[in-house]
């Protein structure tokens, strides 16, 4: 019986997924077939591996469409580990968009003059042109 739940993202660059975890400070592996472990050794398969520290582990898994899917058996994470399916997913997904405005405001060809995160958890950029 397994315990896997998916929830679909808006991720869709690998890049970026990467250093968003490296950003929340999560190791993990990339690789074509990674698995991702679950309850009684039931196993799941994807792209980008979070080890948890536990017997189970958090996944990413490509779709059809580009996007990744978070792919977990969040009972054993949540009970084996301080992590959280709604405050991770909260948490990944402002990186990640974060991370994505960054990509777009420097590749536009703007430079960051301030960030800041204001007391609503909302992050403020300040960006000018590059002369």
């Amino acid at each position: 019986m397994s315990h896997f739940t998916t929830v679909k993202t808006f991720i869709r660059d690998l890049e970026l997924l990467q250093e968003t975890l490296r950003q929340l400070h999560y190791n993990f592996q990339v690789g074509e077939r990674l698995p991702i472990r679950g309850f009684a050794g039931s196993r799941q398969y994807g792209q980008v591996v979070i080890n948890t520290g536990s017997r189970y582990d958090i996944g990413f898994q490509q779709q059809a469409d580009q996007t990744y899917q978070v792919c977990a058996d969040w009972w054993g994470v949540e009970g084996n580990t301080p992590i959280r399916q709604h405050s991770f997913l909260e948490e990944l997904n402002r990186t990640y968009a974060h991370q994505a405005v960054r990509k777009q405001v420097l590749e536009e060809g703007y430079i960051i003059e301030e960030e800041r995160v204001l007391d609503n958890g909302e992050i403020e950029m300040v960006v000018c042109e590059n002369f």
